[in-house]
């Protein structure tokens, strides 16, 4: 036994020694220090074959103690499943080009795999040195599988395994109910994403990639969130945990975010199919050009709706059978009705009297008032939720559908209460302006005829009253003269109440004729006229005196 034998057995003494004391991790990576100086390996890895047989563990690390108990599927290091297999060392690497060698030495136990060491030889003759140490690796490998079973540093790991081995049933269990129902979803028209409990992507077919644009394996396994919009996520995880519990959901709609980068509506429905294995399968389809056009005729009809709201008349229409469809603010207020209380609950024919309803109808299609399912402004009554007969101005015109055939019929009504108000208002003014103008042109006669025949009259009673004068009371004339003076006097105060005209009051003449009553018509003046007319008889008189005295 060469010099460096001898050194290396007692390098893997001390490493027995080391494992004497304990298993735990401190002592596992002391072991592995020892078994590297040992071999003459930059690095050794222990590796432990549990429970799965598809994964190696990682127990201890020569450069490392700190190891993190980290699983490795052995699909992905076959030389390190062809080693617990055929239970014989393998070596990779050492070709040319490759300075680096890579040695698994078998733990066995009891002629049955139960892990690995796994010595990494780097630099020139790496592996020249991995084959010159093959039976020391292999001593080394046994010694650890001495103590691999029982090491206080499996616990944890076995702990783990343990509490793993159901979630692994279960995910084994729910890729096999996937696999049966994956002709059923890649032959769907609709988008179909299947997803676990925490929402991320087990599967999606074709027709969900052509409306997303992104390929099943970019999103297997991420979140869905991820191409949803933060304002949508909660609801998405919220409908997620429903179809989990096999609760009934109804569609609804949400956004993605393509790879593009737009926005796109899609309308979503649940399958519950797999809900037993904890997954959520979601069908959806893109909804966004249907959306937009229901938006925009939302928005259309919100604004026709304000216009319809906005106009003072009233706006009604009726299906063929009278049945109320729109009823506008206006007919509201004309009507008295809540437009919720008449739409579909009412006929139109309750809001006509008796035959009216039947008679628009008739007007609308014959050709007096316009033709052609037209009527032309024409007065009718409307009967308000009150009882009240409400004056109103009616245009009407059927609505036909693109066959021409007649489907509802739309009136206009105006409410004729305040302008035939203002129509008796007017006439009323018009007939005080007549009698104003009336009596101005009355007065104004009366005015010009006392100052016409002011004149005349008084030089009629200056000379009656001069010939009175002259005449002995005992003359034949003088009576007449008397007479004369008198019925002069009488005109005289009726001028008087001409020219003092105030009032045009009138009074009834023959033959039902109405002619001006003067008495009540200038009432102020006629005291002062009486008065004139007592001086100017006292006048009178005194003259007289006079006369007869000077005779």
């Amino acid at each position: 036994m060469s010099d460096e034998d001898r050194s290396a057995l007692d390098v893997l003494v001390k490493a027995a020694q080391v494992l004497a004391v304990g298993t735990g991790e401190s002592q596992l990576h002391a072991a592995a220090e020892h078994v590297a100086v040992a071999l003459g390996a930059d690095s050794v890895t222990l590796l432990a074959l549990l429970a799965d047989p598809g994964f190696v563990y990682l127990v201890a690390d020569s450069e490392e103690l700190d190891t993190g108990r980290m699983r490795y599927a052995l699909d992905q290091y076959p030389h390190i499943r062809r080693a617990l297999e055929v239970g014989e060392v393998t070596m990779t690497g050492g070709g040319e080009g490759s300075a680096e060698v890579s040695v698994v030495y078998p733990v066995i136990i009891g002629r049955k795999p139960a892990g690995a060491l796994l010595a990494r030889f780097a630099g020139e003759g790496s592996a020249a040195t991995a084959e010159a140490v093959a039976g020391l690796g292999r001593l080394a490998a046994s010694l650890l599988g001495v103590v691999l079973r029982g090491a206080r540093a499996l616990e944890p790991i076995r702990e783990r395994t343990r509490r793993i081995t159901l979630p692994d049933v279960r995910e084994e269990r729910r890729v096999r109910a996937i696999e049966r129902y994956r002709d059923f979803i890649d032959s769907a028209s609709d988008g179909i994403v299947v997803l676990d409990g925490s929402g991320a992507v087990l599967y999606l077919n074709r027709a969900a990639e052509e409306v997303t644009g992104y390929a099943r394996d970019g999103l297997a396994g991420k979140p869905i969130v991820q191409i949803v919009p933060e304002p949508f996520r909660a609801t998405l995880e919220r409908q997620i945990g429903r179809a989990i519990a096999g609760e009934p959901i109804d569609n609804f709609d949400l956004e993605l975010v393509t790879t593009s980068g737009d926005r796109i509506t899609v309308s979503v429905a649940s399958i519950g199919i797999l809900s037993e294995h904890d997954t959520a399968i979601f069908s959806f389809r893109d909804v966004t050009l249907a959306r937009e056009l229901d938006r925009e005729l939302r928005r259309t009809s919100e604004f026709l709706n304000r216009i319809l709201n906005s106009t003072v008349d009233g706006i009604i229409a009726a299906n063929m059978r009278g049945t109320i469809l729109l009823f506008n603010q206006g007919a509201e207020r004309i009507c008295g009705y809540k437009a919720s209380d008449v739409i579909g609950r009412m006929s139109v024919r309750k809001l006509y009297p008796s035959g009216i309803a039947r008679e628009v109808m008739r007007l609308i299609r014959s050709a007096e008032h316009g033709g052609g399912g037209r009527l032309e402004p024409v007065r009718r009554h409307l009967i308000t939720a009150d009882g009240q007969h409400v004056p109103v101005q009616i245009s009407a015109a059927l609505v036909l559908d693109d066959e021409g055939r007649e489907i509802a019929t739309v009136g206009i009504f105006s409410d004729l209460r305040e302008r035939l108000h203002m129509e008796q208002r007017l006439a009323s003014a018009q007939e005080k302006l007549e009698v104003s103008e009336k009596q101005a042109v009355a007065m104004e006669l009366a005015g010009a005829a006392a100052h016409e025949l002011n004149q005349p009259l008084t030089s009629v009673m200056g000379y009656a009253q001069v010939l009175l004068r002259k005449l002995d009371q005992a003359d034949p004339h003088f009576a007449a003269v008397k007479t004369i003076l008198d019925e002069a006097d009488r005109m005289a105060a009726i001028v008087r109440k001409l020219g003092g005209l105030t009032r045009y009051e009138t009074k009834s003449y023959v033959g039902g004729a109405q002619i001006i009553d003067l008495d009540r018509s200038a009432q102020e003046n006629l005291a002062s006229a009486r008065e004139t007319d007592k001086h100017k008889q006292v006048d009178s008189d005194q003259d007289q005196d006079k006369d007869d005295q000077s005779r």
